[in-house]
Order: structure tokens, then sequence, then C-alpha cells
């Protein structure tokens, strides 16, 4: 039995929590620092607005993990997953009836939302992660996707498990204040 799961304080706070697919943790009871070599190809460099992290020189661990939580519930914000938009509700109620529009306009809804919303909010995340984590000081680096999904997480239809996101949110701070990238750094 692992340390974590015999202490829930230390899952609460992340700390020796490991995600899906884990990676070993290392001795000092933190999830082992994730792989950040890659040789680029073209597709991997087309796709750093979505696959990247994050590094700022002559940070501390506690002061990252501070930084990538407070980025990432900023991010997050309160209404991200609230589902439908009252106002096309609204309208679907006044045109077709009380019963017919508000069944039909929640289906429309839910439907829209699943093949668009999730990609939106996805997107809607990238992007407040970048300018908050960029308003902190903290330059970007691109990523592959296989390397990237290794300790990131996305949502779209609905929120991750809380002990999957602050073990990537740990593993996320463990980059960010760790050994400076040899790669070349993008623009925020």
């Amino acid at each position: 039995m692992k340390l974590y799961q015999l202490c829930p304080i230390a899952l609460a706070i992340g700390l020796l929590a490991s995600p899906v697919g884990a990676l070993a943790d290392t001795p000092s009871g933190l999830p082992a620092m994730p792989k950040l070599e890659f040789a680029e190809t073209p597709e991997i460099t087309a796709a750093y607005d979505k696959y990247f992290y994050f590094h700022r020189d002559a940070t501390d661990f506690e002061q990252a993990r501070q930084d990538v939580q407070e980025c990432d519930a900023l991010s997050s914000g309160s209404s991200i997953y609230l589902g439908a938009n009252d106002a096309m509700q609204s309208q679907m109620i006044s045109q077709y009836g009380g019963l017919a529009g508000g069944v039909g306009g929640a289906i429309g809804a839910a439907a829209a939302d699943a093949i668009f919303g999730s990609a939106a909010r996805r997107q809607q995340y990238r992007i407040n992660m970048r300018r908050c984590m960029g308003w902190k000081g903290y330059q970007r680096y691109g990523l592959s996707r296989e390397l990237w999904e290794a300790f990131h997480f996305e949502e779209g239809l609905g929120r991750k498990k809380e002990e999957v996101r602050l073990a990537a949110l740990t593993q996320q701070a463990m980059v960010a204040s760790g050994p400076k990238p040899k790669a070349k750094e993008l623009d925020q």
C-alpha cells in the first residue's frame, strides 16, 4: 500500500498523489519529474498552442505549486461546466411553447454543448492558463502530446477527480520550478 493511500491529508494537498497511468513515486514522496525531452517534428510544433508547459527561473517548488494551483482555479472558472444557455432556452420556450420549447431547447443545447462546448472550454482553459502564468512571469515551452498527457489533464464535459487534478498540478509545479529547459521559449 502506498503512503498516499494511508494519508488522506497528503492526498488532499496533492503532495503524495500519483496520477492515473502513474509515474513512479520518488523517495521524497513527490511524483517523479516528468520527461520533457523529445524530437521535434512539424506536426508536434504545430500543436504547441495546445501542448505546452511553464517554467520560471529561480522559483522554488512551493511557490510554483501555489502559482499553478491559483492559475488552474482561475482558469477553470466558476461557471465553466454549467451547461445550456438560458437565453436560448427562453427563446425556444416562447417560440414553441413551454413543454416543446423546454424539452427541445434542453436537448439541442445539450447536443451542441457536447459537440462544441467541450472543445471551447478546453481552449478557454488553455488561454486562461497561458495568460495567468505569463502574468506571473513564467515562460512557455512546447511539448509533444504524449509527454504532455503524462502530467496534464483535459476537462470539457466534466471535472476530473480531485486527486487526479492535484497530482497533475503537483508535477506541473515540479517542472515549472525545475531545471531551466533547453528548448526554445514560446510566445505567451
